[in-house]
């Protein structure tokens, strides 16, 4: 009896077992159609433009990837492919009806790697029309910044258009910086462009020369005067014929002020005429200078300026004690301790003098 109740019941398990596979098939089915559907609804809405429903589609079908879905499964894989191609035409879209830069962040959001040769070529176009769009506007400072991103793409087919506008946007924002008053930068900019060939190397000669005489005014405003002179000889030796040549010889010959102060062995200000003198001969019995000389007093506080001395030197810094003029020797070489040199636009800053008595 027990043998006979044991072979009956493995037709009911096989019923069972049948009936759970029909249901499960069934739902399979079920998910695949709507799969399908949900593939097809976000194309129609794609080709509507509806491109951010269609995106959203897409989305949901890609985390469509349990058990129930295993009859469908390309669809779900495919999905996020088919979401970047729906970014980028929404890309190109936004780009015909002008927003240039909402199509640049549309298409910077098409990261699937499948698609990443067509996504850089979609986003070196935007970016090379966004950088044309903002130089024709003067803002090369921004059109240079999107040819930066199109060369970080690395794409072989953008080389022409880069070494074609690069120079002349480095250009026409250098030319901005100069006229205001950045000639610094200006200058930077124009040596990078003239490093890329013949073109870029004409374009920046035309604008260098005010550029350098801008970024020497600059320099001089900021007190660095080595820098100021070193652009101003580059302006002259490089550019002779150009207009900002002549204004640059004048301030590269201009007197300079040579200031200081006075002070006694304790540190205490000395009120007293001073002057420089153009030339010193060491005698026997003392020295004697000449000039032409050069005439100030320091103040109650010890403080000296003598406003204009012609460049030159050595200079030797005297002062009128006790009806004489007098100046400090030093005893290991017999010429002046104090030397006095006045250099292209370097002001001259003697600091403290002090005196032996």
């Amino acid at each position: 009896m027990e043998r006979e109740s044991s072979r009956r019941r493995w037709p009911a398990a096989a019923i069972t077992l049948a009936a759970i596979a029909t249901t499960a098939l069934g739902v399979g089915e079920g998910a695949a159609r709507s799969t399908a559907d949900a593939v097809s609804t976000a194309a129609d809405l794609a080709s509507s433009g509806r491109f951010g429903q269609a995106i959203a589609m897409d989305d949901a079908i890609a985390t469509r990837t349990g058990p129930i879905y295993v009859l469908d499964r390309s669809d779900a894989q495919n999905a996020a492919l088919n979401a970047a191609r729906t970014m980028l035409a929404w890309a190109e879209n936004l780009d015909r009806s002008g927003h240039v830069d909402q199509a640049l962040a549309v298409a910077g959001m098409a990261t699937d790697s499948r698609l990443a040769s067509s996504s850089d070529q979609v986003r070196a176009s935007l970016l090379l029309e966004a950088a044309e769009a903002d130089a024709a506007r003067g803002d090369f400072a921004t059109a240079l910044r999107r040819l930066d991103e199109i060369r970080s793409l690395g794409l072989t087919s953008a080389t022409s258009e880069l070494v074609r506008l690069v120079p002349q946007y480095e250009v026409g924002e250098a030319t901005r910086l100069t006229v205001s008053g950045n000639g610094a930068d200006a200058v930077v900019l124009l040596d990078t462009a003239a490093q890329q060939g013949p073109s870029g190397q004409a374009a920046a000669a035309s604008v260098l020369p005010a550029a350098l005489l801008a970024a020497a005014e600059q320099e001089l405003s900021q007190g660095s005067y080595r820098e100021a002179a070193a652009a101003l000889k580059r302006l002259v030796s490089s550019y002779p014929s150009s207009a900002q040549a002549q204004p640059a010889r004048v301030l590269l010959d201009a007197p300079q002020p040579v200031t200081g102060a006075l002070v006694n062995k304790n540190g205490r200000p000395i009120n007293a005429n001073v002057r420089l003198s153009s030339h010193f001969v060491q005698e026997a019995s003392g020295y004697v200078t000449s000039g032409p000389f050069y005439y100030s007093s320091a103040d109650r506080n010890g403080d000296f300026r003598f406003d204009a001395i012609p460049q030159g030197g050595p200079y030797v810094l005297e002062v009128f004690i006790n009806g004489n003029w007098m100046t400090f020797v030093d005893p290991s070489t017999g010429q002046p301790a104090n030397p006095v040199n006045v250099t292209p636009l370097v002001p001259v800053d003697l600091t403290i003098v002090e005196l032996p008595s």
